[in-house]
């Protein structure tokens, strides 16, 4: 049996690893936090942590002898593990490849496998970093053999990228409408730790309107925690504080994490003010940026004459309802988190597909 090829989204992001691939005609789509550690599978067996379990999320490679923890475990097991935010390399690194067929096996259920690659860079590091894109292509290319089990089982990935395009495009193609020759179509990408502006004119970046600024749910996560050890001398994980936003936006599906301070147990009503008035704040410093970035009208009017405009990413939970206010026709897409990974999925097919010599992708 010929192995099969699969078109592949790779959104290698600050705080989340995204993956999408069509897989027996249909799509599948994960994601997991963007954090790498080198952990001891034996120790990790006595703890009684199944590292073979599909949510473990641990893998090593046949050619060295480390194994990585890649997302949760990665942070239940060290405050320090890698995330490589600040370092523009970061997307042309072992890490990225280790995080990169983490996902794309937990999809894809075949022992050996070819992955056709496109992934994404944030608007300001794609247009100033040329080489950048050449060093991503050698940094994930190649044969690789590797475990997601501690070594009982080995899986064999082939990968070659196809393009790496700027951020924001993937979610024009899974989500934009055919655009008008002179129109301009923009995005608002929020995503854990900044939020990134791009707007295209019949399909090509247009440079001055894309922008990039250190603005997310980590900015809120952040003020949260200043908040806390303020007000109750109480110093939140960076776990608790991903529970408590998490909490807020799920309509009362999950409830705040029992948090006791000094042996008294803070209330949930003082929990939702705090992240209420975080969430409100960096909300508000979204909105200024991208109507300082895309020139507001004397009306008070931002954007326009961008349609459309679509609000992406993990922060679309957060800040839409902000951002609607200002931009009344932005439109917030059914699946905000893999918004541009869809779209190179679909990309990766389209080139696949397009080279003669290939079979079609799957």
């Amino acid at each position: 049996m010929n192995m099969r090829w699969y078109g592949y989204g790779h959104d290698f992001g600050n705080s989340e690893i995204g993956g999408v691939t069509v897989c027996d005609g249909k799509m599948l789509s994960a994601s997991i936090p963007t954090a790498i550690a080198k952990i001891d599978t034996a120790a990790m067996r006595n703890l009684g942590i199944d590292i073979a379990a599909r949510d473990a999320h641990i893998i090593g490679f046949a050619d060295e002898e480390s194994t990585w923890a890649v997302g949760d475990l990665a942070l239940q097991q060290t405050s320090a593990a890698w995330h490589g935010r600040g370092d523009i390399q970061r997307y042309a690194s072992k890490q990225s490849l280790r995080g990169l067929l983490t996902v794309a096996s937990s999809l894809i259920p075949d022992r050996e496998f070819g992955l056709y690659v496109v992934t994404g860079l944030p608007a300001e590091i794609y247009m100033k970093n040329d080489a950048l894109r050449k060093d991503i292509k050698a940094a994930l290319e190649g044969r690789h053999v590797f475990t997601t089990d501690g070594g009982s089982t080995w899986r064999i990935a082939h990968v070659e990228v196809a393009k790496v395009v700027m951020e924001g495009a993937g979610a024009l193609i899974a989500y934009g409408s055919q655009q008008e020759q002179n129109r301009y179509a923009a995005v608002i990408d929020v995503g854990g730790r900044t939020t990134d502006l791009y707007v295209a004119r019949a399909g090509v970046p247009q440079a001055e309107f894309c922008r990039g600024k250190p603005l997310g749910v980590a900015t809120a996560a952040e003020a949260i925690k200043a908040a806390f050890e303020e007000k109750h001398e109480y110093p939140l994980t960076d776990l608790e504080a991903r529970d408590i936003l998490h909490a807020y936006v799920s309509h009362g599906s999950k409830s705040y994490p029992e948090i006791t301070a000094y042996g008294k147990e803070i209330n949930p009503l003082a929990i939702e003010k705090v992240v209420k008035q975080a969430v409100t704040d960096v909300g508000a410093e979204i909105v200024s940026f991208t109507a300082s970035s895309w020139r507001q009208s004397e009306r008070g009017a931002v954007a326009v004459s961008f349609k459309p405009v679509l609000c992406i990413g993990g922060g679309t939970f957060y800040f839409y309802s902000s951002l609607k206010e200002r931009i009344p026709h932005i439109s917030r897409v059914s699946n905000p988190v893999h918004a541009n990974a869809i779209g190179y999925c679909t990309l990766a097919a389209q080139l696949y597909n397009r080279r003669p010599t290939q079979s079609a992708a799957s």
